[in-house]
Parts: C-alpha cells; sequence; structure tokens
C-alpha cells in the first residue's frame, strides 16, 4: 500500500513548515515488552533456504526503510529542532527491531545502526508477527513472538533443521498490512490505506492487498522444496523508490511503473471541430477504476499525481498545465521560481489544518482535507484555449506521478537526490481539434 512510511512523512511536514515558531507537541510512543537484539535473527541467515524470497526482499522498500537518507536526514533535522523530544518514534516503523530493542541513537549516521537494526523491517520481524493486527490509533501495537517457529502462509509446509513453522493465515489477508498502513491521528483518520481499501468495493469482495503487492507465482518456497502454485512475492512493490544504489533499483522502478500504468483511467474529451475565435473546452476525466485504495494513498499531502495537458500545432505551443518549473517543481504554492503561475492545475493531494488555518506541525492537526480519488470514484478537470491559426491542433493529456515534489528536498538541504525523483506516467490519451 505505501513503503515511505509515517515518521517520513511526519518529519518531512514538520521540518518544511511552521517547525521554529511551534514547538510541536510528540505523540507518546507505547509501551511494549522488552526484546534484545538476539531474540531476532539477520535476514541473511534466511537466504541459504530462501534465495528466492531474500533477494526481493533484499531490493524492496522493506529494508530500504532505515538507509533512506531523506528519512535520516529529516529525522535528524527535527531531533535538532525538538532537543530530542521525537525520541525513538519514527522508529516504531522504519526500524521496528531497532525501537523494540532500544538500540538507536535519536540522531544518527546509517553507520552508527546495529546491523541488524539497519535492516528495516527485516524478514524475521514480519514473520514472527502475531494476530491481532490493529489500526494504529496515535500509538502502534505489536504482538510478537519471537523464537524458533517463522509463520507463513503455507498450511503444510515441510519440516526442516534451520526453524519450525507455523500456519498464520491472516498473513494472506490486508490485516496483515494494517498496523502501519492504517493510522488515526489526533482522532484524524490520516494515513488509512486499509480503511480505503476496507470501505472500497474490493474490500467488500476480499481482494486483498497481497493480490497486488505480494503477487503469487509458481515455484519453491525453498531450496529442495516442494513445487507450489500459491507462493508470494517479496519485491512488495508500491509508490516510492530507492533514490540511491540499492540492489534491483532499476527492476523495483520498472515494478513501480507497471503498477502505475495499470492504476487508473484517463478520458480526454475535446470537440472535433471549432472556429478560430471561439474558446475552445478540453475535459479530462480520471478514473480510479483498476487500484484498491485511494490515488493516491499513504501521505496524500505530499504526493504529487496530477493531469498535464499541452495543446500544439508545430512549433506553437497556446496551452500548458500541468508542466515543471526550471527547478522541476510544479507551479503551485511550493515553486520557488513560478509560484501559484498554473492556476487551472488539478493537483489530487491533500492538506493538513489546525484550527481552520493550513498546518504542517502534523501532530497538533485537527483536520484535513482530501482530494484523492477512491476507488471507482473520479474527478473532472476542464481548461480552455484559444488557437492563433486554422488546421489541426494536437491536444495531449497525461496523469503523471510522483512519490515527492523536489522542494520537499530542497527544504532538507538533499539538493543531490531531487534528479533521482522518478515521474510515472501513469495514463496518456491524445486528440486532434480541427480549427476553421
Amino acid at each position: 500500500m505505501k513503503k515511505w512510511f509515517f515518521c517520513l512523512s511526519t518529519i518531512l511536514v514538520l521540518f518544511i513548515v511552521g517547525c521554529k515558531e511551534d514547538e510541536p507537541t510528540i505523540v507518546p510512543v507505547p509501551q511494549q515488552p522488552t526484546y534484545k537484539l538476539t531474540d531476532f535473527t539477520p535476514s541473511l541467515q534466511c537466504q541459504p533456504c530462501h534465495p528466492q524470497y531474500y533477494d526481493e526482499w533484499s531490493g524492496s522498500m522493506h529494508p530500504y526503510s532505515t538507509s533512506d537518507p531523506i528519512w535520516r536526514l529529516a529525522n535528524n533535522s527535527l531531533q535538532a529542532h525538538t532537543n530530542g523530544a521525537l525520541g525513538k518514534a519514527c522508529f516504531q516503523c522504519h526500524s521496528p527491531i531497532g525501537w523494540l530493542t532500544d538500540t538507536y541513537k535519536p540522531s544518527f549516521e546509517f553507520s552508527d545502526l546495529d546491523p541488524l537494526v539497519r535492516e528495516g523491517i527485516n524478514c524475521d520481524f514480519c514473520h514472527v508477527l502475531r494476530p491481532p493486527f490493529k489500526t494504529t490509533n496515535q500509538q502502534i501495537e505489536y504482538t510478537l513472538q519471537p523464537g524458533n517457529i517463522k509463520y507463513g502462509t503455507l498450511s503444510n509446509p515441510v519440516a526442516n533443521a534451520a526453524h519450525e513453522n507455523g500456519f498464520e493465515p491472516a498473513y494472506d489477508r490486508s490485516e496483515a498490512c494494517r498496523q502501519c498502513h492504517d493510522l488515526i491521528l489526533n482522532g484524524v483518520p490520516f494515513e488509512i490505506t486499509f480503511t480505503e481499501w476496507q470501505n472500497s468495493p474490493w474490500g467488500a469482495m476480499s481482494v486483498e492487498c497481497q493480490k497486488c503487492h505480494m503477487q503469487t507465482y509458481t515455484g519453491q518456497a525453498a531450496v529442495g522444496g516442494p513445487v507450489r502454485n500459491d507462493l508470494h512475492r517479496h519485491t512488495c512493490a508500491g509508490a516510492d523508490v530507492a533514490i540511491t544504489d540499492f540492489p534491483n533499483r532499476l527492476e523495483q522502478k520498472a515494478e513501480i511503473d507497471s503498477f502505475m500504468k495499470n492504476s487508473a483511467s484517463l478520458k480526454l474529451d475535446v470537440p472535433t471541430q471549432a472556429n478560430l475565435p471561439d474558446s475552445v473546452p478540453v475535459h479530462v476525466t480520471i478514473c480510479n477504476d483498476k487500484t484498491g485504495h485511494n490515488l493516491p494513498t499513504s501521505v496524500f499531502f505530499n504526493r504529487q499525481m496530477w493531469i498535464e495537458v499541452t495543446v500544439w500545432k508545430g512549433t506553437d505551443t497556446v496551452y500548458r498545465s500541468g508542466h515543471l518549473d526550471a527547478n522541476g517543481d510544479l507551479m503551485d504554492k511550493n515553486s520557488a521560481l513560478r509560484p501559484n503561475e498554473d492556476i487551472d492545475l488539478a493537483l489530487f493531494n491533500g492538506t493538513l489544518y489546525k484550527d481552520g488555518h493550513e498546518t504542517g506541525i502534523l501532530v497538533e492537526l485537527d483536520s484535513v482535507f482530501n482530494n484523492t480519488i477512491p476507488p471507482f470514484g473520479s474527478r473532472k478537470a476542464t481548461y480552455k484555449f484559444k488557437a492563433t491559426v486554422t488546421g489541426n491542433w494536437n491536444v495531449k493529456s497525461r496523469l503523471l506521478f510522483r512519490p515527492f515534489g523536489p522542494h520537499l528536498f530542497r527544504a532538507l538541504n538533499a539538493n543531490e537526490y531531487v534528479t533521482e525523483l522518478p515521474i510515472f506516467e501513469m495514463e496518456v490519451d491524445e486528440k486532434i481539434i480541427q480549427i476553421q
């Protein structure tokens, strides 16, 4: 459902907007049983028996959750601002083992972390999680059973010498994603990807998250094991992509690109003919007809999914919306070069509010405006242009997406990563209008 987690979005918003004037109220962290690093198994120990799973996990956003430089920069900046009061809250999702074992530094370099903590959401952590899987209402709650029993979805696992096997059917259902992908903050449904799915027709039909994000294939769960046709991929692809050198980075980007191209539909409506003096209407309809949650989901207020429209004839372009400034930013309020210049921009994200005013102090929000598109919902945008000469004019519209805007990276002095932010083309349509 999402791969850059709650805390990254929290830090980015707190750091970028209003941090210096308002001291944020830090969300208290829940009390959990005390664990030791030795309670958990490094993922590398899984590789000899499960090379396919290990390779897929290694290139996913789950281990990237701690090595992500943007998260580290944002965390350290906010820790400095709050004099360390943020504590370990962000580690709850970015490195749950680091959080549960209290083996981390509030401000850190990646090299400071214990190798097991660097693994982020590692193999063993997920495979010792037990129900119930609850929506995180202010505080996350994990139920764990560390030990020699590793749980999975195979009801007839083959005995082996490495560990015991436990059958956990909940791993095959969306609820297993719920704790880190369904968040309520200050009573406000905030990052609620699970709830979006649960309230959708997909949820009603029990089309689980794993159907898309952990697709099944035929193969061997372990070396020498029987061939099975119901094994799950562990790439867990979603919307986010590694921006630094990372295993399977090109494959990850290609999988996300395929995801995006099968997420929504775009319909472009224009008249076939118009007269030269006319103001010609262009209608673009976006329908979320292929995705089990809102588009975009997760940290929707920082996501960028937008419509691009271009009208041209030869070298003469008479209309543009959804294009970027010289910094690579959309020309909305966040553009440093051309702020709010694109008055027709159709951007599907949202805004956070406190007492009716826009805020970036995430932990103090009391309401949100959410302009994302729910499953089987649609949004329509209307544009107008005037041609300069008669003839055939091209009208092209694209639905585009990127996980974050470059302005967020610049606010963290992370300019070197701006060029690594991909823009995915989700859908495109093109028409010709004859101007008489």
